[in-house]
């Protein structure tokens, strides 16, 4: 591992400003995202960013002020997708999105999915990034559906491997969303549901922890997620394709087999990251531009 950084850069790395890791995400990228958030068409220098190893690193905010490509620890040859990771830890002001369209179905995703290059793996997702953006990547996107699962993940490239600690704070949020009524009456009226019918049937969604923490602090906790689970809610974010996921046994969409349909455990690779509103549905009836979506913290409140 490289040798670790003074006390003293760590200190000024946590005091930068709070959205210096789009700012230098912008620099690395030339500006990836365009003048506007979610903007498509950004030129990427030749290469783009490549996959690092960390120093020591703290925290989330030691780790997105330093490496907004991400990076791994340990002392093997670093071996992810940067330019994904750039993607994954945009921070975009909310206040300057507003979502292009939403996605309502199973076949909204499927019409998405045809969009995707044949030849697009685990690790070149900057050889298809035109082709990506012309299908929507990098657009503010909006997702009408039912909250089917939440996890805390774990350690990953693009938060630097940061464990997951107690509080949650350096971790992605990993949330499912699926578009089946009676899964979501199930799950709300608290009766067990196998783990592989929800996320089969689901689409994913990362509140980041850079993000929650600049914008959400307090107010999007793994808690009170776990209480609106079945419930109707309103996402948008940055829609943005995992390629890491974009293999038969993983991504459902992709399935070849019944070994594939078996233990694929994502609806498609298409996902909204980062989470830039989550809003929960007061009747379970809402539309788009319904009266009755309220914030996360405040359902039941």
């Amino acid at each position: 591992m490289p040798k670790s950084n003074s006390g003293s850069k760590h200190i000024m790395a946590r005091h930068v400003a709070p959205f210096a890791p789009v700012a230098i995400a912008a620099l690395m990228s030339s500006a990836l995202l365009g003048p506007k958030a979610g903007a498509p068409g950004a030129v990427v220098p030749p290469g783009g960013p490549v996959p690092v190893a960390c120093e020591e690193v703290q925290d989330f905010e030691d780790c997105h002020s330093r490496y907004p490509a991400g990076c791994t620890q340990g002392s093997g040859k670093p071996n992810y997708d940067a330019y994904l990771n750039v993607l994954k830890n945009q921070l975009i002001p909310p206040a300057s999105v507003n979502p292009v369209k939403f996605l309502t179905s199973k076949a909204d995703y499927a019409q998405l999915d045809k969009a995707i290059p044949a030849q697009l793996a685990s690790k070149n997702h900057l050889t298809f990034k035109d082709a990506l953006i012309q299908a929507g990547e990098t657009q503010p996107t909006g997702l009408i559906g039912y909250l089917f699962y939440v996890k805390a993940e774990g350690a990953e490239s693009s938060n630097c491997q940061l464990p997951q600690d107690q509080a949650l704070r350096d971790i992605d949020y990993h949330i499912g969303i699926g578009f089946d009524q009676s899964l979501a009456a199930q799950l709300v009226a608290k009766k067990k549901v196998p783990a592989h019918s929800l996320s089969s049937n689901a689409v994913i969604v990362e509140m980041t922890p850079h993000f929650r923490a600049n914008f959400e602090e307090g107010k999007w906790t793994v808690p009170e997620l776990t209480n609106v689970l079945g419930r109707k809610v309103k996402v948008v974010g940055q829609l943005m394709v995992d390629n890491e996921h974009n293999l038969s046994s993983q991504n459902c969409a992709m399935a070849k087999s019944a070994g594939d349909l078996a233990s694929c455990w994502r609806m498609s690779v298409w996902e909204l990251h980062p989470v830039i509103s989550f809003q929960v549905c007061k009747t379970d009836a809402c539309t788009q531009n319904s009266t009755d979506w309220v914030e996360l913290d405040q359902f039941g409140h």
